[in-house]
């Protein structure tokens, strides 16, 4: 037992004797600067609508919910917008009494009723949906009741015009379409 205790206690010495490295001295000054390096070539221009740069937005008039929800979405989309959709974020807005509510989040509607909803996305194919389902009501009854919304936004934002615009108020509808400057070109109408 002994021997093994020695044997333990000699290699936890041989360990502690040769992780010692001693003082360590100042760090010195820094060297200095090295020449500039070339200016690199020119990068190629980008084709349009192929760099997922540009928001687009899915619009609907006026609906009435089922169910007290509704699904928007909009089919046979492009290859490129496909892709884009693969790499953004969907920020959706329900018009009532005039005004652009953001979601998810509650809107108010005629003699103090309102519905909060929440909404989902999905890519299937070349078909977007968006899928805005009620979560809560000011009706005091168990199924959600039906709603007239004026009309409704789906603006899809790819991340790096997000990462660039990270200042924009993303619950005020209309900064959100004048920062990303969102033209008439970028509005799809929801056909689903």
């Amino acid at each position: 037992m002994i021997k093994k205790l020695t044997f333990i206690a000699w290699i936890a010495l041989v360990g502690l004797i040769t992780s010692c490295d001693g003082d360590k001295g100042d760090v010195g000054p820094a060297g200095p600067a090295g020449p500039k390096g070339e200016t690199g070539a020119p990068g190629k221009d980008g084709v349009n609508g192929e760099d997922g740069v540009g928001a687009k937005e899915i619009v609907a008039g006026a609906v009435k919910t089922t169910k007290g929800g509704y699904t928007l979405g909009k089919a046979n989309l492009t290859q490129a917008d496909t892709a884009m959709v693969n790499k953004s974020v969907v920020v959706l807005f329900i018009k009532s009494k005039d005004l652009w509510w953001a979601q998810p989040g509650k809107v108010e509607f005629a003699d103090n009723q309102w519905t909060q909803f929440n909404f989902v996305t999905l890519l299937r194919g070349t078909t977007l949906f968006v899928d805005i389902r009620p979560v809560a009501w000011s009706e005091q009854q168990e199924t959600a009741p039906e709603r007239d919304l004026q009309g409704i936004r789906a603006v899809i934002i790819p991340a790096e015009k997000l990462r660039l615009n990270a200042e924009v108020d993303l619950t005020n509808y209309d900064e959100v379409v004048s920062k990303l400057g969102i033209k008439e070109s970028d509005i799809l109408e929801a056909d689903i």
